[in-house]
């Protein structure tokens, strides 16, 4: 036990290591960077992993699908193993949809369901490093990737989340792991893989009746 007690320790140091605090100028270039490429991004499409980790089990709970988003309002969570789930938002309705049943609910029938659809949105794109309303940031420098920690302002989000964690590529300037700690403790990672950008996607992808 103590043998593991001094690994987790060294761990714990060494990753403290690799997080570099960028500086208020390098922040506001990084974030910039960010914004001026979500700006320009039409489509995005790609493969995700979501890992969720429940601090009352031993082990992790896994599932993977294919995501889309298009024109900053439909976004497409298509979940294919180990069971098939589809959470669709488009303007201002969500369909969820499970062995051949579908819900549409209207988005601004919650504040709280609002609030999360667009952090969803902007959790994609980047543009979430911008709205100090709803978080306060930090941007870090982790080997080759950049992070931004997100701390939620809002009272309904700070009662779902403590805090928000965005891995981003310098060169696309594109999200690439999302980590979302949960008040209870819990941990969903999200690993996007094959992502393409700007190429076309079809509006019956994103359709609700």
């Amino acid at each position: 036990m103590k043998y593991l007690f001094l690994i987790t320790a060294i761990w714990s140091v060494l990753s403290a290591a690799a997080q570099k605090p960028a500086s208020a100028g390098e922040s506001k270039k990084m974030i910039e960077q960010v914004c001026a490429a979500a700006g320009k991004m039409q489509t995005l499409q790609c493969d995700f992993r979501q890992e969720k980790r429940l601090s009352l089990l031993e082990t992790n709970m896994v599932s993977t699908g294919k995501m889309y988003y298009k024109g900053g309002k439909a976004l497409k969570w298509e979940y294919v193993s180990p069971y098939a789930y589809t959470f669709l938002l488009n303007g201002d309705k969500v369909m969820l949809g499970s062995q051949g049943k579908t819900d549409v609910i209207q988005v601004n029938s919650s504040k709280t369901f609002k609030q999360i659809a667009r952090i969803m949105m902007h959790s994609i794109t980047g543009k979430c490093l911008s709205d100090t309303e709803d978080f306060h940031v930090t941007m870090l420098v982790e080997g080759n990737e950049w992070v931004a920690e997100l701390i939620p302002r809002q009272k309904e989000l700070a009662q779902l989340f403590t805090r928000i964690r965005l891995h981003i590529d310098p060169k696309s300037q594109t999200a690439t792991e999302v980590e979302l700690t949960e008040k209870s403790g819990d941990l969903t990672r999200i690993t996007m893989t094959n992502i393409k950008k700007n190429t076309p996607l079809d509006d019956a992808l994103f359709h609700i009746d």
